[in-house]
Formats: C-alpha cells, structure tokens, sequence
C-alpha cells in the first residue's frame, strides 16, 4: 500500500477511535415506526455523518416483527458505528484549514424536525456546510454539502472524499457465502461495475463520474446508495475508490469485511459572501422491482437488480440463466398475486415449469426405451464380437466402428437434453432466490415462515444448529427415485450407477442450510418427476437398464 493510501486509511478510521473514546451527537426518528421508509438515526458531532441507522419498517426476524411490543433491538440495524456514512474528509488539495472529518462541528435540528444541519468553520473565513434532509418518498435522505466563503479573499479550489455508506452484512445461509459488494453505475443501460474483492487497502472503481448514476454499498437483500441530484453535483466528482470498513466484534468475521464507495470531490472556493453547493441523494432500502416502483425515479437503480441476477459461483455462466432467472421471478410475481403465499406461488412455478417440459421428457424417454430395445437384440452379437477380439484391442475397436454402422447404432443425442434444457432454469431459480427481498420473511406454512432461510424445524444445539427437514425430504425422494431404476447388467455400468447413488448425500450436505424457497421447489419437482416416471412407465413399459440411465430434472 502506498504512502498516501495508508494516510487514508488512518484518517478514515480515526472517527471509530475517536468514538470509542466518547462521540457526542444526536439520535432522530424520521416517520413512524412500521410506516414505509422510516429511519432511526444518530448523526456524529465529530464527522456530521449518520454513525448508526436502523429501518424501522424491517426487522431483524420473524420473531422480532410478532413481538407485541416492539424494542430497539427488534429493528434491522443497516449502517453501524465504523461507518460514519456521508462523512466528509480532505482530499488533499484547497484551502480548508482544519480536518472536517475529526472535528466537532455545530449541529441544530432542522426547524420541522426531518433533518439537522451542521456547520464547521476553518477559521479563516471559509465555512462548511451540511444538511440531511429525510426524504420519506425517496427512502432516504438529501445530503446537500455547501462551501460558503464568509470574509476569505482565497480562490481556487477545495478537495474533498465523501464517505458512502457500508451495509451492516448480517450473517447468511449461502452456498457461496457472502454477496455483499460495492458497485456504481452508469447512467445509460444496466452495466454494474463491481468493487474488486475487499482488502484493507483503497481500490480504484472504474466507472467515469461524468456519467455515474449511483454508487454505494449492497447486501443479501438491501442497498444503500448514493447519487447526484443534479448535473452540477454530478460534475464535482473526481473519483470513485472503494474502501474497507472494520468488521463488527463478534458479528461478522474478521476475513469477511464491509466495502463503502468513497467519492472524490472538487468544490470552486466561492468568492466572498457566495457558496458552492453539490447536493446528492441516499437511497437506504429493499433492492425490489416493486420497492423500487414507488421511488420518484423508478428506474434507476435497475441495474443492480440485473447485477443480482448473475451466476452466483465462480463466474459461472449458464446461457439465457439471467433471462430465465429474470422470467422466473416475474412468473413468481404472478403467481403471488393469485394465491398471496410465496411458497405456494413457488409450489405452482414449479409445476408450470415442469408440466411445460413433459412433452419433450417423454419423448426423450421414448427415444431411450427404442434404443434400448434395440441394443437388447444387438447384444448377443456384440458379445461374439467382444469375444473374437479379446486379444487384439485395436482390431475389436475397428469391428465394432464397422458393426455400428451396419446396424446405425447411435444413443438419441437428446438422451440427455432434458437435463441440460433444465440447467439454465435451475441455475436462473437458484440465483433468483438468492437475492430475493419479497421472500424475506415470507411465510409459507407451520414452521415454514421464512423462505429466505432454511426451514429449521427446530435447534439441535450442535452444528449444524437447526435441524432442516426439507433438504431430508429431497434425499429421500431423491434415493427413492434412483432406487426405482433398475441397474445394468453391464459390470462397469453397474457399478457406475451404484456410485451414482450415493451423489444426493453430496447435494443435501451442499445446500442443507440453503433457502428453504429453493429447497421447497426441489422437493416439489422431485414429488414430480416421480409421478412423471409412474405416467411414463405405464405408457411405454418399464425401462430396459441396458439402455442408460435417464437424467431426472431436477
């Protein structure tokens, strides 16, 4: 890291030593508490910026949002105290004669209460100020930053960073851990450009500030986000970095720590008895289509949700995943809308979506029973062959290449094209329901009543702590169907298809912690597919096991 950027960093972290050793401030509540965009909030003397903020339309858990009376504790905390959100720091180069972002600024409440201002002079005749302005239709606040020159006959001009807010990123069952990232994006299309992965050291966000949309922090289920308000705001930034926030003791692990997007920023020294003032947005929210809908402008922060819609593992990329995974949650939409229950609508998806490939399944299965019965004809002839040859390899390959042709030997290429044609929408389902906010608490039945996380029957006090019934289920089911396919006489097939069955251990163990959305759609299309053999079986008999083992969609 280099000279400068280790300066940074202590100078960004210097505010969370300063607290610990006492930070005076003020704490407000903006709207009612379970009204929609409603906050809690205490802004720091030291830096002017929010040191902790809680929704309080969410909360932290099921259990939390039926108590009767309703705690601080019960509210989902969002930005905590190593954060210092909209805090302003020197960037180096102006002016400004003291730090403003450790040092005691004046407060005062704003007149009707949905904000407070703070004011900071250098002593020298210029003077900073900041406004918070609660912005209920927007689930935020205006943040307007003002450089005011009171009696300074200094010109030029003053630069500053602007720290954006890091999302607390509370602890998660993911298959493929964390997915809180910062991002910024540009104002046309959907292109999300990612933070690198978090490091203690400042890193470069590649996005042209001329053209920034908005930028900021995002988890599981919420972002918070920072834009411009008007072009002018817009065109006093210099730079995006991204920055590392301490983990929270005892919350999040050390090696898994929150990122915040800082913005550089240039303001002209105004001359005396004028001001310069930059004002931008703070979106503290659901990442939605349908939260997203009520803001003023609806459609801004649509490309995170596209963002959110990538493979999940590795860079993984499944063509049309994200199309389907974007369709799959539309049809999941619709389906609430009838039943008003998200794991029905998910029980109903599921069916659609299978009940739509049946007709290319059976024929697949068909075209695997033809196959079969035809290898059991061939079969006596190629063992004579296998036989003749045992000796001299090269000359059996050759017979059977020539046997092959003369009998048009060939396994139905789309043997196994149900499985592939079912990947893009499992993979499109699974991405979906990792990030999605409407099943966040979303309750399907009994002890079911969050499809955001595992179904949890009851605690084991162990690991893995909970006792989940669903991802049992879909073994069983899973080994019932497998159990049903007689296996080859074929030694080598045989022995194959024996290992085979041991593969739904492997998956339970990787997803047994998992969304309990996700596992309710397995367990559903499993509950399908074993019928579809049952139909299958009765139309066209029982399958030849020589013929190969048909993939089940999952």
């Amino acid at each position: 890291m280099s000279n400068v950027l280790r300066i940074l960093f202590l100078v960004l972290a210097l505010p969370s030593l300063l607290l610990a050793q006492g930070e005076t401030g003020i704490t407000m509540s903006f709207g009612q508490p379970g009204e929609v965009g409603s906050f809690e909030a205490r802004f720091s003397r030291l830096t002017a910026g929010i040191v902790w903020l809680q929704a309080k339309d969410h909360y932290v858990s099921v259990e939390a949002a039926n108590h009767e009376v309703h705690e601080s504790g019960d509210y989902l905390l969002l930005i905590e105290g190593s954060n210092h959100a909209m805090s302003v720091y020197p960037g180096g180069a102006g002016p400004f004669a003291v730090n403003p972002g450790s040092t005691n600024w004046e407060m005062q409440e704003l007149p009707n209460g949905d904000g407070v201002k703070f004011t900071l002079a250098d002593g020298k005749g210029l003077v900073l100020e900041k406004t918070f302005q609660y912005n209920q239709e927007a689930r935020g606040f205006t943040v307007m930053l003002t450089l005011r020159n009171a009696t300074s006959d200094v010109g030029g001009t003053q630069d500053f960073w602007l720290a954006g807010p890091a999302l607390v990123s509370p602890k998660q069952a993911s298959l493929f851990g964390d997915v809180s990232v910062s991002i910024a994006a540009p104002l046309e299309g959907d292109a999300i450009t990612k933070a690198p992965d978090p490091t203690f050291a400042e890193q470069p966000l590649e996005v042209p500030t001329s053209v920034l949309s908005f930028a900021g922090s995002s988890n599981r289920f919420f972002g918070a986000f920072v834009y411009p308000i008007d072009d002018a705001s817009r065109n006093a930034l210099t730079s995006l970095r991204v920055g590392t926030v301490p983990p929270r003791a005892g919350v999040e692990p050390a090696d898994n720590p929150s990122t915040r997007v800082l913005f550089g920023m240039q303001l002209a020294v105004p001359g005396k008895g004028q001001a310069t003032t930059v004002s931008y947005g703070l979106y503290i929210g659901p990442k939605s289509h349908r939260v997203f809908e009520t803001l003023p402008d609806p459609g801004r922060f649509e490309p995170i949700l596209v963002h959110d819609l990538e493979p999940p593992c590795c860079g993984m990329s499944v063509p049309g995943g994200r199309f389907m995974a974007t369709t799959l949650l539309s049809l999941l939409g619709w389906f609430y809308g009838i039943f008003d229950n998200w794991g029905v609508a998910i029980i109903f998806l599921t069916v659609l979506v299978r009940g739509a490939m049946f007709p290319l399944n059976f024929k697949m299965q068909k075209s695997m029973r033809l196959y079969g019965a035809k290898m059991s004809k061939l079969k006596p002839k190629m063992d004579e062959m296998k036989k003749k040859y045992a000796d001299d390899q090269k000359a059996y390959q050759q017979a059977m290449m020539a046997f092959n042709r003369e009998n048009k030997v060939m396994p139905p290429i789309g043997g196994c094209l149900p499985i592939f044609l079912t990947m893009p929408i499992y993979i499109g389902l699974f991405t979906a329901l990792r990030t999605a906010y409407d099943l966040r608490h979303a309750s399907f039945f009994s002890w079911i009543n969050d499809l955001s996380s595992s179904d949890q029957l009851f605690e084991l006090g162990f690991w893995p702590d909970d006792f989940n019934l669903l991802p049992l289920i879909w073994i069983v089911l899973l080994v019932f169907q497998m159990s049903r396919q007689p296996l080859p006489t074929d030694p080598q097939q045989r022995q194959t298809q024996k290992i085979m069955r041991f593969m739904p251990m492997m998956f339970g163990v990787m997803l047994y912690s998992y969304a309990s959305a996700l596992l309710l759609y397995m367990v559903t299309s499993m509950l399908w597919s074993l019928v579809e053999s049952a139909i299958v079986k009765k139309i066209l008999g029982p399958a030849d096991p020589n013929s190969g083992m048909m993939p089940t969609p999952m």
